[in-house]
């Protein structure tokens, strides 16, 4: 198998942004809550996000430094909360991560693949 790249990893993380962007496009808080199928596909989308950001990290830790944005250690340890934690996930929490925080990292990816 090929090694991967950081503008692999950041094309993941830009990837996963725009598939999580799409499942809860047009939507508040409250149809968020309501709607557990969108809250497991957000919690796919985040954890593939986080685990882009951690192999990301891994490859060049200066692109958090470069890119304070990307938030890799913060994705990444979402990422574990999600994936180990998912019996204590508070959803009102998922959505900010999901609706806040990637988006973020969406863009401080699209700038970063720039680069």
């Amino acid at each position: 198998m090929s090694k991967r790249s950081a503008s692999d990893w950041l094309s993941d993380i830009i990837s996963w942004g725009e598939r999580l962007e799409g499942h809860i496009a047009g939507m508040t808080q409250e149809d968020f809550l309501d709607d557990t199928k969108t809250q497991d596909a957000a919690s796919k989308c985040a954890e593939a996000i986080g685990m882009a950001a951690y192999e990301l990290n891994k490859l060049d830790p200066s692109l958090e430094r470069e890119f304070p944005g990307l938030q890799l250690s913060l994705a990444y340890k979402s990422r574990n909360r999600l994936s180990h934690g998912y019996y204590a996930v508070d959803e009102s929490i998922l959505w900010s991560t999901v609706s806040e925080s990637i988006p973020k990292t969406v863009a401080a990816a699209r700038l970063a693949k720039r680069k």
